[in-house]
């Protein structure tokens, strides 16, 4: 478009020189001179209206680094060793409790010993690098970490013993005890790795409340299976019975219907706190009233009578 404009005025400029030379004979400017002066007027416009219009401004590319987090690094911790068969250096079982049952009664201020039996499990020996720690409850004037004295291979057990002595304040008293490994950390007993446990119960009162503190029963075992053999079928029963302080107990066995049989009876001597295991078996033959509810239970037959919960049964030979 400018290209064009140019060339228009060129051409007028020029008619009207040419016209102005018909008509006076005075001496004239050079036509090409006149010329280029119009078309370098024309550009300088143009130049001049170019410089006063807004510059476009460059918009800037997006080089922005998008921020990525760190990724977390999860907590570091010595992991006890594994056998091929990924077993753990330290396992434990439970077996019993070799003095001080749970809730035996203690005169205040006495002293006394704590023992448990357990078991290791894994695959590691416990030796004087492991140690048996308070780990809460009541220390009862134990020291809190005591170290082992004796080798304990895998699948052996061994007693763990704690020297204490009861509070002077009457009341329920209970402290949970772990095992310290040389690895850092602490074990218990069992599958849910539960702590071994001391309590006891600080009284004054007076001796006739001691004796037996529970019977567990259950149905140990039935011979057969199910049905009957030739002489029928025999259920044993099992008891353990746990007694707070050194006694000795009158006990017999209830049950029903007692199919003209005579409860069974018996004594338990106990020399120190502890518990003791006894078993009753019923033996029925086949001439027996089947597919009816029986039932046994445990009496504790001295000054302080206790009877067990019963166990239930329903004999039958055509099972």
């Amino acid at each position: 478009m400018k290209t064009k404009l140019v060339r228009n005025l060129v051409t007028l400029l020029t008619v009207s020189v040419l016209l102005t030379g018909c008509g006076s004979a005075a001496p004239t400017a050079d036509a090409a001179a006149i010329a280029t002066a119009a078309v370098q007027t024309v550009e300088a416009r143009y130049t001049e209206a170019a410089n006063q219009l807004p510059s476009e401004t460059p918009i800037p590319a997006i080089t922005s680094t998008p921020t990525v987090s760190p990724a977390l690094t999860p907590p570091t911790s010595t992991p006890q060793p594994v056998d091929s068969n990924g077993k753990a250096c330290y396992t434990a079982t439970f077996l019993e409790d070799v003095t001080i049952p749970d809730g035996m009664l203690v005169a205040p201020g006495s002293t006394f010993t704590k023992k448990w039996r357990v078991q290791n499990d894994g695959n590691c020996t416990w030796d004087s690098s492991y140690s048996l720690v308070l780990a809460s409850g009541d220390g009862m004037g134990a020291a809190s970490s005591i170290p082992l004295t004796v080798s304990v291979g895998p699948g052996q057990n061994t007693v763990l013993a704690v020297d204490m002595t009861a509070p002077t304040v009457n009341g329920l008293y209970t402290g949970y005890w772990r095992i310290a490994t040389p690895y850092g950390g602490t074990f218990g007993v069992g599958y849910q790795d539960q702590s071994l446990i001391v309590q006891i119960d600080v009284t004054d009162k007076p001796k006739r409340d001691e004796g037996v503190a529970s019977i567990d029963i259950g149905l140990y075992q039935r011979v057969p299976e199910k049905g009957c053999n030739a002489k029928g079928a025999a259920y044993i029963i099992s008891a353990v019975v746990t007694a707070n302080t050194a006694t000795t107990i009158e006990y017999y066995w209830m049950q029903h219907p007692e199919d003209n049989s005579r409860p069974e009876r018996g004594r338990l001597r106990f020399d120190a706190a502890g518990s003791k295991t006894i078993s009753f078996t019923w033996n029925l033959q086949k001439e027996a009233i089947q597919n009816i509810d029986r039932w046994v239970a445990l009496v504790i037959d001295d000054a302080n009578p206790m009877t067990s919960d019963k166990v239930n049964f329903t004999f039958t030979c055509d099972e």
